[in-house]
């Protein structure tokens, strides 16, 4: 066997090894650091590019994530969210939660404020920012093939800006576990696509929803330096999204997981596809080119 077949050999046998030394860290490694999943629109003029996710770490979404009229309590060691705490099954030991490096968008929370004594209160699921991620954003991000690999969140769907108790406060994320207190690991910039839409710059750094109730008229957001204050809940502010996914069900076909050389993933396997007509955003909008 001449050189050039030898080395052709050791060359094709250290690609097939380093490809397999990729699809080895799917389950085990996507754990933190940065991917990419889906696309969304990122430029000025709506151009889409590849959606940029800090993973956070292992967690499971719940009932009690989020905070409603009725669960309003102030934050204490008695109801804090420990990573062991989550109700982890067969199904869904695998998950991790992601969070968008970036303010993907700018959107209205809702068009009208809860008035104590006038209107029911306002649930976050029944709130039009809801409504909007649900039914449209998901699709114009996500195709049929990568929904299905994302675990839907009680009372929060597919996709939703974080919780304050459920997300925001863990320390095993990196997070200060108080409100009104800077946070640098909740900092965020927009896309230049949010700023065309009328994002607001603070210092360098903008503010966002989270999916919490704090009154009548108002719920949590996250400041521009990482606290968490509070906004009306009748405007328009910066949307920066969580979503939990089920790293036995994708694999990196790319990347090192760091953020400027973030994991490229892909659904692994068809078989747990979405049927269509199970949910509205995905029978509208999931065709969009990926």
């Amino acid at each position: 066997m001449n050189t050039f077949r030898i080395g052709f050999l050791i060359g094709m046998i250290m690609l097939v090894f380093q490809f397999c030394s990729v699809l080895s860290a799917d389950a085990s490694e996507i754990s933190k650091g940065w991917a990419l999943f889906g696309t969304y629109y990122y430029e000025s003029d709506g151009a889409r590019q590849p959606v940029l996710w800090r993973i956070l770490g292992a967690g499971v979404p719940e009932f009690l994530d989020i905070t409603t009229e009725s669960n309003n309590v102030k934050y204490d060691e008695k109801n804090r969210k420990h990573p062991n705490g989550d109700p982890v099954t067969e199904e869904n030991d695998d998950l991790v939660c992601m969070m968008t490096e970036y303010i993907i968008d700018y959107l209205l929370y809702n068009d009208f404020r809860d008035v104590a004594d006038k209107t029911p209160p306002l649930d976050y699921q029944n709130c039009q920012l809801h409504q909007t991620l649900q039914n449209q954003v998901l699709g114009d991000m996500f195709t049929r093939e990568q929904i299905s690999v994302l675990e839907e969140m009680p009372g929060r769907g597919y996709i939703a800006p974080p919780s304050r108790l459920g997300e925001l406060f863990r320390a095993d994320y990196g997070f200060v576990e108080e409100d009104f207190v800077a946070c640098k690991k909740r900092i965020a910039t927009g896309t230049p696509y949010a700023y065309k839409k009328g994002l607001k710059r603070i210092g360098g750094h903008s503010w966002y929803w989270t999916s919490d109730w704090r009154r009548y008229g108002s719920r949590w957001i996250v400041g521009d330096d990482g606290h968490i204050s509070v906004s009306g809940v009748d405007r328009a502010g910066g949307v920066r999204l969580i979503c939990y996914l089920h790293t036995d069900r994708i694999q990196a076909v790319s990347g090192k997981g760091t953020m400027d050389d973030p994991w490229i993933l892909d659904v692994l396997s068809p078989s747990a596809q979405i049927q269509s007509s199970s949910h509205p955003a995905i029978a509208t909008n999931s065709d969009v080119s990926q």
